[in-house]
């Protein structure tokens, strides 16, 4: 019994000689791996190259994954493991990743030496899986110019108008030069054509010309600032950024008959100069500030409220839910194009990529419409107003009935 207890005893420890150094180098490149290249890649690469997305056919959360390679092909050469693609684009040298920026050299290094070891992946891991947490920008993102305050820059000339000098600093480097003085005639054209969409006629051309006083461009341009069809050219800019129309837009295209009212409502607001901070406050919740702002006309408040209904719509739709979730969607996405300048409809899925937006803050601004109750059984205006506008409509019809 003793000699076979001796027996055994000698063969678990030539085991245990021949086992342990490959079991010690094994927990070492493990532990090389779980607390320093896994959090690395989960950090850095699974946004693009994970489990829900592999862009390039490429998935860095596994090990089949890494081994395999992309539609380019391998990313780790195990003949040369200084020069595989993985290391070559961490370093961007040729394709560069991250795209929205370069790893720290720290970074790198680790990586580095990972692949240069067989990028040894501990047997049995798990793949990698980025944790749940809030979207963390880049000083590089958040430092993007169209997030920036504007700042008061003095024209590099006092002896020109500003704009003049502005233009000319910007054109003096490149070898150019700013036009000849355009003539009267000219002059009066342009301003005509660019702030109400139409010619002079010849006697305002002729008055203009004739004028020799020191102001008579400044008067020319209030006359036209102050002229109905400022606001009816340049409204309608406005109009097609938040998609108005007079009819449904959709598949039945039903008539809105009182959806002229917010289009009167954006003109007048540019032919009195309403400030930018009200035109978008009354047009978000302007019946809401009915009773904090007594100033504020009700017909103005309403009125610009109607940007809340000019959602494309089906009245006879089946689908209600899904409808109203488009209509909702739309008018986020909307909202944020038009009023913040920035593509929101992204984070309707998934955080942004590039810009500081995050999908809870697309939600959070829904929200804010998801309240909205479209009321049909009231009407806007006076029932006189509302007779004129429809015998207006019926004759127009009738007049045009044949185009």
């Amino acid at each position: 019994m003793k000699r076979y207890f001796l027996i055994y005893l000698v063969s678990v420890l030539l085991l245990c000689l021949n086992v342990w150094p490959a079991l010690a180098v094994q927990d070492e490149s493990a532990n090389f791996f779980e607390s320093k290249i896994r959090p690395l890649l989960a950090k850095n690469c699974l946004e693009c190259h994970g489990a829900a997305k592999h862009e390039g056919e490429l998935r860095l959360d596994t090990e089949g994954g890494i081994r395999k390679g992309g539609e380019s092909g391998a990313i780790l050469l195990s003949d040369e493991p200084l020069k595989s693609p993985l290391l070559e684009a961490v370093r961007h040298e040729g394709l560069e990743m991250p795209p929205n920026g370069k790893l720290s050299e720290e970074e790198i290094e680790l990586l580095t030496e990972w692949v240069r070891g067989g990028a040894k992946w501990p047997k049995h891991a798990a793949p990698i899986v980025v944790a749940k947490g809030p979207r963390v920008f880049t000083e590089s993102e958040r430092n993007y110019w169209f997030y920036q305050p504007q700042q008061v820059v003095s024209p590099p000339s006092k002896e020109q108008h500003p704009i003049d000098a502005f233009v000319k600093g910007a054109q003096t480097p490149h070898g150019l030069s700013i036009g000849p003085e355009a003539d009267r005639r000219t002059l009066a054209r342009r301003a005509y054509f660019d702030l109400i969409g139409l010619p002079p006629t010849p006697g305002e051309l002729q008055t203009f010309i004739e004028d020799d006083s020191i102001d008579a461009y400044d008067k020319l341009l209030d006359r036209l600032l102050e002229d109905p069809r400022y606001g009816q050219r340049w409204g309608r800019y406005w109009l097609d950024l938040v998609r108005y129309a007079e009819s449904d837009g959709y598949k039945q295209d039903d008539f809105r008959p009182t959806a002229y009212r917010y289009r009167d409502y954006v003109v007048r607001a540019f032919n009195e100069d309403k400030p930018y901070r009200d035109f978008v406050t009354e047009q978000l919740a302007g019946d809401e500030l009915l009773g904090e702002k007594q100033s504020l006309p009700t017909e103005d408040a309403m009125d610009a409220t109607g940007y809340l209904r000019l959602w494309i719509y089906e009245y006879n739709q089946r689908d209600v839910e899904g409808q109203w979730s488009a209509i909702l969607n739309d008018l986020t996405d909307v909202t944020g194009d038009v009023f913040m300048g920035m593509s929101y409809g992204c984070a309707r899925c998934h955080d942004h990529k590039f810009d500081p937006i995050l999908q809870k803050d697309y939600y959070r601004l829904q929200a804010f419409f998801s309240g909205i109750i479209p009321r049909d059984d009231f009407s806007i205006g006076s029932t006189k107003e509302s007779n004129d506008f429809k015998a207006k409509l019926t004759k127009w019809e009738e007049a045009t009935a044949e185009i």
